[in-house]
């Protein structure tokens, strides 16, 4: 079992990456720092900008191929939260992510409860033989704040 697997950390991320011979720079390790902290969704833009105020400057290039690096390691994925750029968070394997999207203000929230789809999924995994099968699951509506203030 990979050390990821055991811990979800920073280091066991920034160990995975140097054991598939990566060089560990400062803004690699920024940008993990900076993922691991934000607790919901982040487009690469929103990623660079929050590197930045830590001091680190790593540039769109960086950010995307370290995105891209971390998405083919299983270790993030992209979100689907309907806007015109594309948004990741870190994938912790024992944790599973759905989110509330508010369509006001854009404001997501992971939800923190077991997935009501659970046994769907098995159960369409098993009628059309998939295996490995995930999903990703947003709703969309408008947060307190938002219906309050309509």
């Amino acid at each position: 079992m990979s050390e990821t697997a055991l811990s979800f950390t920073p280091e066991a991320i920034l160990n995975r990456l140097r054991g598939d011979g990566l060089r560990i720079t400062p803004g690699r390790r920024v940008i993990l720092e900076v993922l691991f902290e934000a607790g919901k969704p982040l487009s690469l833009e929103e990623i660079k900008d929050l590197a930045a105020a830590r001091g680190s400057r790593p540039d769109y290039a960086t950010v995307f191929r370290l995105m891209t690096l971390l998405e083919r390691l299983h270790l993030a994925h992209k979100v689907n939260l309907q806007r015109s750029c594309s948004y990741y968070e870190l994938h912790d394997p024992k944790k599973h992510y759905d989110h509330i999207v508010c369509t006001s203000c854009g404001k997501v929230v992971v939800i923190d409860i077991p997935c009501p789809l659970g046994a769907t999924e098995a159960h369409i995994a098993e009628h059309y033989g998939f295996g490995d099968l995930t999903h990703s699951l947003e709703f969309f509506g408008r947060c307190p704040e938002c219906a309050k203030a309509a």
